[in-house]
Formats: structure tokens, sequence, C-alpha cells
């Protein structure tokens, strides 16, 4: 069978929540791929990570992400914004926010290119995490960069607008 195909049936096991064929199936991309195409042997790293995201294994979903941030010159950047964003989020489930806070700080300075979204996408995460480590300057900062794009929709600027509230009153307590 060939490789696309194998990897399109294990998105379908994954949507359907059968987590172990799909595994088994990004696996064998990954395993066959990794020597003649980066490209989809990346997208296979990509899907079995959040596979593994979705199980709570977090070291595993890293190896995949730093697999992918290594090809970053064979592959398509918007796969390593995806891969640095995976790893942030992982990061921040395991309340490591500075490493999450570097990732996302790729995203927006270092990867060139990149549509508004994901890039205004990882200001918002960023400032979220560096209000979880108290640095509300900094989050008040990014979080108003992302309110005044107009990218949100309306429950989530309503959301921000409420994120950015409680950073400005911590950050006159102080």
């Amino acid at each position: 069978m060939n490789q696309n195909a194998v990897l399109k049936r294990g998105i379908e096991y994954h949507t359907q929540g059968q987590l172990d064929q799909a595994l088994a199936d990004y696996s064998q991309v990954i395993d066959s791929a990794a020597a003649e195409d980066a490209e989809l042997m990346c997208q296979a790293l990509y899907y079995r990570g959040s596979v593994y995201q979705r199980l709570g294994e977090h070291q595993r979903l890293t190896d995949d992400m730093n697999r992918i941030i290594k090809c970053r010159a064979e592959v398509h950047i918007e796969l390593v914004a995806h891969a640095y964003s995976m790893r942030g989020e992982s990061y921040v489930a395991q309340g490591q926010l500075e490493a999450a806070v570097s990732d996302y700080t790729v995203i927006i300075e270092s990867l060139e290119g990149l549509p508004t979204g994901m890039v205004l996408s990882a200001i918002l995460c960023r400032g979220e995490s560096c209000f979880a480590q108290a640095d509300y300057a900094r989050a008040a900062e990014d979080i108003k960069r992302v309110l005044s794009s107009q990218w949100l929709e309306s429950t989530s600027q309503q959301s921000a607008q409420e994120l950015l509230a409680e950073c400005e009153r911590r950050l006159r307590k102080r």
C-alpha cells in the first residue's frame, strides 16, 4: 500500500478514536518515509504527536515535534510552526511555561511567511503562558496585540478582554 494511503487511513482511524490503529499507521509511514520523503514523514510525525497529546504522553509528543523541527529546511514552514505550537501546548500542560513561551516566540519572531492567524494564535498562547508565569506586562502586551487585530471570534474576544482586564488589575496591585 502506498504510504500516502496509509497516512490517510491513519487519519481516519484517528478521527474514529481508534488510536492504536492510527499510531500503527503513522509509525509505518514514519519508518518507511524517513529516508525518502521528509514532508510525508513529518506529516505522520505531526499526526502521531496529536495522538500522543490526546493520550497525555508528553515526552513522545515532544520527541516527534523535535524531529519535525530538525527537518525545518525540508518541509513547509506551516508544519514546523504547528510542531512548535503543539510542543508549546504540551509544555503548558506540564507546567513548563518558559519552554512554552520560547516555542511561541519562535513562531512569532523566527518563522517567516506564516498565515496571520497562525502568528496571532501564537501571540495569544504566549500571552496566556506569560499570564500563568505572572508576567502580566508581557501578557497584556500580547493580548492587546491580538485584540487590536480583530482576529478573534466574539467568544474568544470576550475571554481575551477579560484576561487583559485581569492583567491590568494585577499590574495595578504591584
